[in-house]
């Protein structure tokens, strides 16, 4: 007997059956060679990482959360505690003017849904960030990309700390970041009147989408480039996407705020709001610095790329005693304003390949990964260097995307043997563990 179960027919013949183990293999691999079919296991494996233990720690809300949440239960007439942001503002309106009210409006909703508990808190920043997952995987794919690069793409950004993190708290980073990149997958797939459009709702989230716009707009220079270089003139319909890229963004942006404030605020026009958060933006200087590196949460954006100055958005901690002697302290629950260690110190080399890739072989996706990354971060060391500009480290959660394709790009076009790769991803779930924030099961 070798072990496999066999099955007699007549006197002497009899056929063999392949061991239960080997059957489930062979139907996993096969699985995971269709494209659609290991996009949806990757798409719930990132799911289950964003909603299990959502509501925890109980009635408690993370970083930002303060803020948006209170001011959700602001707009829907409901208590807000004492002392808390916003107490004592006008029923019906979104006190938090500096921002545009689309977010706090949909987590309103949510919660109006699912109650005043993290579920409700939570939820739309969980669907946005599946969203952005979503479209992720569609601009690899609208470059002319394989469905192997992109899945890789995907898993790299769905397990990277920052997008964790910000896909499973109620705050209006991930409500910003997906329809930008819903924006960019459809500029890559030539639709740019929808795709100012999703950079439209983008803005009535946060202005910060403004950066998705700058993108989209050295996308369309090139564009113009290479027509120049090619017809050595432009005409009219040269200019067409540009112009229907504007004016959607500026129908959705202008109009989108006026219906908003119309009902949630109190601007007579959405021209005066806007005056109002850039000017506020404008006013958010940094205050003179202490010592060390990171004398509060605040960070400059060039100590970002080496992950310095990590925010502590909400930590739990259990003393272990002997007696009235403390012996140790660790964290049960750790939530961090920080990338994944392994992809930020990727960012140099990975960077370095893949502008040099979208030079050399005039890759699409390399070139944007490149203007995305430009477009999102560039525009934060202006500011600082500037005009003192108080920045944190997790405003780089916008090129979290590009970074992520910039290192998909370097396992698999630079010419790395394939363990090399293999270990790679390896050391990189480590790191995801490492930094995920449930350090134990509650």
């Amino acid at each position: 007997m070798t072990g496999e179960g066999t099955a007699t027919l007549g006197q002497d013949r009899t056929v063999k059956r392949p061991r239960f183990g080997r059957l489930l293999l062979d139907r996993l691999r096969q699985n995971l060679s269709d494209p659609d079919t290991a996009l949806a296991l990757l798409l719930i494996a990132a799911l289950i990482v964003r909603i299990v233990w959502l509501t925890l720690p109980q009635n408690s809300l993370i970083f930002d959360e303060s803020y948006y949440v209170n001011a959700a239960r602001v707009l829907l007439g409901w208590t807000v505690p004492d002392g808390a942001p916003y107490a004592g503002s006008p029923i019906g309106l979104d006190p938090n003017t500096e921002h545009p009210p689309l977010g706090k409006l949909l987590m309103a909703l949510s919660m109006a849904a699912f109650g005043d508990n993290g579920l409700g808190w939570r939820l739309p920043s969980v669907i946005a960030g599946m969203i952005a997952l979503v479209a992720l995987y569609k601009i690899v794919r609208a470059a002319g990309e394989s469905s192997r690069l992109a899945l890789l793409v995907v898993g790299l950004a769905a397990f990277e700390n920052l997008t964790i993190v910000h896909g499973r708290i109620g705050t209006l980073d991930m409500l910003v970041l997906a329809p930008i990149l819903v924006g960019a997958w459809l500029a890559l797939s030539g639709r740019w009147a929808a795709a100012g459009a999703a950079t439209g709702v983008g803005m009535l989230m946060k202005l910060t989408a403004l950066y998705g716009l700058l993108a989209l707009l050295i996308m369309l220079a090139f564009a113009l480039a290479a027509a120049w270089r090619r017809q050595r003139r432009l005409g009219l319909s040269d200019f067409r996407p540009t112009a229907a890229t504007l004016i959607a963004f500026s129908v959705v942006t202008i109009g989108g705020l006026w219906l908003l404030d119309l009902r949630f605020s109190s601007y007579p026009n959405p021209v005066a709001h806007l005056q109002h958060m850039v000017e506020y933006g404008a006013n958010l200087a940094r205050a003179v610095q202490g010592a060390g590196s990171c004398p509060g949460n605040d960070s400059s954006p060039w100590q970002w790329l080496f992950n310095e100055c990590q925010m502590s958005y909400l930590r739990v901690d259990v003393s272990v005693k002997a007696g009235d002697k403390l012996l140790s302290t660790y964290p049960t629950i750790d939530f961090r304003g920080a990338m994944n260690p392994i992809l930020i110190g990727t960012l140099p080399i990975a960077f370095l390949f893949t502008g040099w890739y979208a030079w050399k072989k005039r890759n699409r996706l390399a070139g944007w990964a490149v203007v995305w990354a430009a477009a999102n971060y560039l525009p934060f060391v202006v500011l600082a260097v500037a005009s003192s500009r108080i920045t944190y480290i997790y405003y780089f959660l916008p090129v979290v995307p590009a970074l992520a394709i910039a290192v998909a790009l370097l396992l698999r076009r630079s010419g790395l043997p394939r363990p090399v790769a293999w270990a790679y991803v390896v050391i990189y779930a480590a790191g995801f563990v490492a930094y995920f924030p449930f350090r134990q099961i509650p």
